[in-house]
């Protein structure tokens, strides 16, 4: 299995995080009834994108579960993933697929990959967030999608409604606790490797020579992030009533940007503008 052609101290940073996620990601988070919903809120934006028939590159594949997902409407996935790990856990779970195939490529290493042109490309729950140079990964997609096609990326946000809310909750609560407290003594923990959080702006730009903005709808507005899984897991009517009311309103202006993710919707251009 080859490595990520592309080596930078990010790369290999992001990699490396992922390799360690990669044997508990399943269970901590597409198993988990949080991971679910919020998948399956993606899944609705992908079913109407998408069309049986069509040829898609999966960016930041992880083990498998979007493109599984597709190749179930009939859908050819190619997934790619910086980490090893992960993509030894897609081949795993795609082996008896045959409209799903996996590799391990860094989203750096794009320009590397000649087995387009594709119908169209989607990114779930952050793998952009990891690239530093949106341009680069835009020409290259730019070149791997044909004219016409979509390319649907999922972003984290740089701020949420729920990290809006608990914060100042966290903070209260850190006041609260001596200064011998387990929590006062404990250090702040270090970032694995950068992440960055572009504006729905950002990425327009970034792209706006290959692909046109359609629109960037929210991604768990309401749905509480997976951390507080023990509260869906203790109120799961609660849950699934906020995933149903995530459904009405996570796409509406001004809320929207207080979602968990941003998917960004994006269409190829006949030619580079």
């Amino acid at each position: 299995m080859e490595t990520p052609s592309v080596m930078t101290p990010q790369t290999q940073a992001v990699r490396d995080a992922y390799d360690q996620l990669a044997h508990t990601y399943d269970t901590d988070f597409t198993e988990s009834h949080i991971g679910r919903l919020q998948r399956e809120a993606l899944w609705r934006h992908f079913d109407r994108l998408f069309q049986p028939g069509q040829h898609l590159l999966d960016l930041g594949c992880g083990t498998g579960e979007d493109a599984l997902h597709l190749a179930k409407r009939d859908i050819t996935v190619h997934g790619i993933d910086v980490s090893p790990a992960m993509i030894e856990i897609a081949g795993y779970r795609t082996v008896d697929e045959d409209r799903v195939t996996v590799e391990a490529l860094s989203l750096e290493s794009l320009s590397k990959l000649n087995n387009g042109p594709y119908d169209g490309a989607f990114s779930s729950f952050g793998p952009i967030n990891c690239v530093q140079d949106l341009s680069a990964l835009a020409s290259d997609l730019g070149r791997l999608v044909r004219p016409g096609g979509i390319a649907a990326l999922s972003l984290m946000n740089r701020h949420c409604l729920w990290e809006t809310l608990l914060y100042p909750l966290a903070a209260l609560l850190h006041r609260r606790e001596s200064a011998s407290s387990e929590w006062s003594d404990a250090p702040a923990e270090d970032e694995v490797f950068e992440a960055y959080y572009p504006s729905v702006k950002e990425v327009r730009q970034a792209f706006a020579q290959h692909f046109e903005f359609v629109s960037a709808p929210g991604i768990s507005l309401f749905l509480p992030p997976t951390y507080l899984e023990p509260v869906a897991t203790k109120y799961p009517k609660l849950v699934a009533l906020l995933a149903t009311t995530d459904q009405a309103t996570a796409h509406l202006p001004l809320l929207r940007n207080l979602a968990e993710n941003r998917l960004v919707i994006l269409r190829r251009t006949s030619r580079p503008r």
